[in-house]
């Protein structure tokens, strides 16, 4: 597999969880993390703000998983 670039990963994460993680290559666990989102996003504007607190979460280990991710493509 080719090398990733850590800027490109990391800043696609940031925009959206797990799309890092498919740009890493990881496809089936960034739309997992990327749907959790969109489904937690929807709830917390619905239902409850405190439910923002999940979606801070899911954010921070999609950055930690891509950060993973890519390290591990790249051999490092």
């Amino acid at each position: 597999m080719a090398k990733k670039n850590m800027i490109i990963a990391i800043v696609l994460s940031i925009i959206w969880s797990g799309l890092g993680l498919i740009y890493a290559g990881d496809v089936k666990r960034g739309i997992i993390l990327a749907v959790l989102a969109i489904i937690f996003e929807v709830l917390f504007y619905l239902v409850s703000p405190i439910l923002g607190i999940i979606v801070f979460i899911i954010w921070i280990y999609s950055l930690y998983l891509t950060y993973k991710e890519v390290k591990a493509v790249n051999g490092e």
